[in-house]
């Protein structure tokens, strides 16, 4: 979503619901977008789509989105530019 990649070196704020926590970012796998298959990934860049995991500095409790879309979706934010760089 954003015009930099979302790189692990970089801080970031993870907002969820009325919560904004720091998080730290590990991007898992990259998804070919005309294949389906999984390619192998360190950032992610504009408009991609992967598998990251995300460890925050305080625990979140959430549902899945399906269940409840307010508590089941997330957004990553920059932290020194504060542009949005995810959404989960």
């Amino acid at each position: 979503m954003d015009e930099r990649a979302l790189d692990p070196r970089r801080r970031y704020l993870l907002k969820h619901a009325t919560q904004t926590v720091s998080a730290e970012v590990a991007v898992r796998h990259r998804l070919n977008i005309h294949t389906l298959a999984a390619e192998p990934a360190h950032t992610l860049e504009m408009n991609g789509i992967g598998v990251v995991e995300i460890v925050t500095t305080k625990p979140l409790f959430f549902d899945s989105y399906e269940r409840n879309r307010t508590t089941g979706s997330l957004i990553l934010i920059d932290a020194e530019t504060n542009a949005t760089v995810a959404a989960g």
